[in-house]
């Protein structure tokens, strides 16, 4: 089973989600949080910390597990995503190499499969997490 670790950029009640690029193999163009595969001889923090640099040129700098789920796609294929609740960061988010075409801030009540969310598990977790950062602020 692949492994994946996504980082939840959360700020003003907002979450940061990527557009994938048209090309990609899975999930393409779809809403989805920057991140990727844990590579061989990494735990999913260190792969979530490499992966926001290489995709969106942020560092986290605070950050906690909100949770994992499994997703199939395609049918037969099975990844473990590794979700983080990233609330603070070095550097300002930017689009880095071509994996995403856009970036956009989301509001909780925007988060549901209609967002065309890849994979659409996230809904339910980032929508939690965006309500809980809102009633911190």
């Amino acid at each position: 089973m692949r492994e994946i670790a996504i980082g939840a950029l959360i700020e003003n009640g907002t979450v940061l989600l990527a557009r994938r690029n048209s090309a990609r193999k899975m999930h393409p163009d779809r809403w989805s949080l920057p991140g990727g595969h844990v590579e061989s001889g990494e735990d999913a923090e260190t792969a979530m910390r490499r992966e926001l640099l290489e995709e969106i040129g942020v560092t986290p700098q605070h950050w906690q597990s909100a949770g994992k789920f499994v997703s199939e796609n395609p049918p037969g294929v099975f990844a473990t995503f590794h979700v983080y609740h990233v609330d603070r960061w070095q550097g300002s988010p930017r689009l880095v190499g071509d994996e995403h075409t856009a970036l956009r801030w989301f509001a909780a009540a925007d988060i549901d499969c209609e967002t065309e969310l890849a994979p659409p598990q996230l809904g339910e977790i980032l929508a939690k997490l965006v309500s809980q950062q809102s009633r911190k602020e």
